[in-house]
């Protein structure tokens, strides 16, 4: 009804069509899946549009429009990450359901910030509100003018009230400092000695958790020890020797990383990572996991 042209109002109907054969899928893969379709939701779905559709006509088209927008954003990323989750199980076919639900909802977004852009500059858009839309944007503006008015005065008195309460606080923290100093000596002997006593209950840890993967092999096969291995590695309770980096314990910080870097599986990662917080505790190496972690997880994505 708000399209402004015939050809906006072909693509909407266009699209509310493959909205429908996209459900039909999704309905299809849950059912291949082994699952249960969710009847009931998409039933208070529809109730909930039924009332939204009139609700909307008393909001500002733009207001409409940004909460399209979140809501399609949403749908864009659960794609994104049913992929994900569909290329780990090697489910092909979920997996390029995922990648149409990924290009349908961001062609909508890209879609959706246009008609914004248009809106926003006065320029003609794809869209035009309706007469109760306009009126109710007219209403809006002026029950809030007041209002803004009020709270630009309100914000101003609340910065310089902050402002005045930072230099009291600096000024105390000054003549605090000195007599910390004493108790920061203090704390640190303490922290030196919790930290040797954290070293001792580590070994015996790990020293336990090796026995008991052996004990499992021998008593109950690979998978046993397997599961108990995975704990091993989670907690970096392995041996260096046993890391997915020839002579980790031998390379310097800028080496560790750069064969980090080389990693192409995430789980290899995630053990380096695990050592090294628990052994060495070289910051610049676990950042450069995590960093390393993300650009996986993003390839992962984009591939």
């Amino acid at each position: 009804l708000q399209a402004t042209t015939n050809d906006t109002r072909k693509e909407l109907t266009e699209n509310a069509r493959n909205c429908d054969r996209r459900q039909r899928a999704i309905r299809q893969a849950v059912l291949d899946l082994g699952g249960a379709p969710d009847v009931v939701g998409i039933a208070l779905g529809k109730a909930a549009t039924a009332v939204k559709a009139p609700l909307e006509q008393t909001v500002p088209m733009t207001e409409v429009l940004l909460t399209d927008l979140a809501l399609e954003h949403q749908l864009f990323d659960r794609a994104r990450l049913v992929k994900v989750l569909a290329q780990d199980a090697d489910a092909d076919e979920l997996v390029a359901l995922a990648e149409r639900l990924e290009d349908a909802h961001g062609n909508t977004i890209e879609w959706l910030f246009t008609v914004l852009a248009e809106t926003a500059i006065g320029g003609p858009a794809a869209l035009a509100p309706t007469g109760l839309q306009t009126a109710a944007t007219t209403a809006r503006h002026a029950a809030t003018l007041a209002g803004s008015i009020a709270f630009t005065g309100l914000n101003k008195f609340v910065a310089t009230t902050g402002q005045v309460t930072d230099r009291v606080t600096d000024r105390v923290a000054d003549r605090v400092q000195g007599s910390a100093a004493t108790v920061t000596s203090q704390v640190g002997r303490l922290n030196g000695l919790a930290g040797s006593a954290k070293k001792i209950a580590r070994v015996g840890r790990d020293a336990s958790l090796a026995e008991t993967e052996r004990q499992a092999a021998k008593d109950f096969g690979a998978q046993a020890a397997g599961s108990v291995r995975d704990v091993r590695e989670a907690l970096g309770a392995v041996d260096g020797a046993e890391l997915p980096i020839k002579n980790y314990d031998r390379l310097t910080a800028k080496d560790a990383i750069a064969a980090l870097n080389r990693l192409r599986s995430v789980d290899q990662v995630k053990v380096v990572l695990a050592y090294e917080q628990s052994n060495k505790g070289r910051q610049g190496i676990a950042t450069a996991a995590r960093k390393r972690i993300s650009e996986l997880a993003k390839s992962m994505i984009n591939s």
